[in-house]
C-alpha cells in the first residue's frame, strides 16, 4: 500500500532500509577507502561536495511527496493495495 512518506514510519520497511544502508555503505566505501578509490578512479570529496551529495540524495523525497499531492488533487483520493469487488462475481455466484 502506498502511503505519504510523512504518515508512515521511517523504519516500517526493513528491506528498503537495509538496501538503502547497504548501498550507502558501499558507495561511501568506494570514495573513502583508498584502494577502492584507486580501482574505481575516484578522488576523495571535500566538505562542500559531501553536502551537495547529501542534499541531492534527499531531493527525491519532497519531489515524490509533491507528485502524490498533485495526483490526489488532480485525480482524487486513490487507494492502492485494496482488492476491488468485481460486480460480475455476484451475478455468477462466485
Amino acid at each position: 500500500m502506498k502511503k505519504v512518506f510523512s504518515k508512515c514510519g521511517f523504519l516500517e520497511n526493513k528491506y528498503l532500509l537495509g538496501a538503502f544502508l547497504l548501498g550507502a555503505v558501499l558507495q561511501i566505501g568506494v570514495v573513502v577507502i583508498p584502494p577502492l578509490a584507486q580501482i574505481f578512479n575516484v578522488v576523495p570529496l571535500n566538505g562542500v561536495q559531501w553536502l551537495y551529495t547529501i542534499g541531492i540524495s534527499f531531493l527525491p523525497i519532497p519531489i515524490m511527496e509533491l507528485q502524490k499531492k498533485w495526483n490526489e488533487m488532480k485525480f482524487g483520493k486513490i487507494v492502492y493495495g485494496e482488492k476491488i469487488q468485481n460486480p460480475m462475481n455476484k451475478v455468477n455466484g462466485i
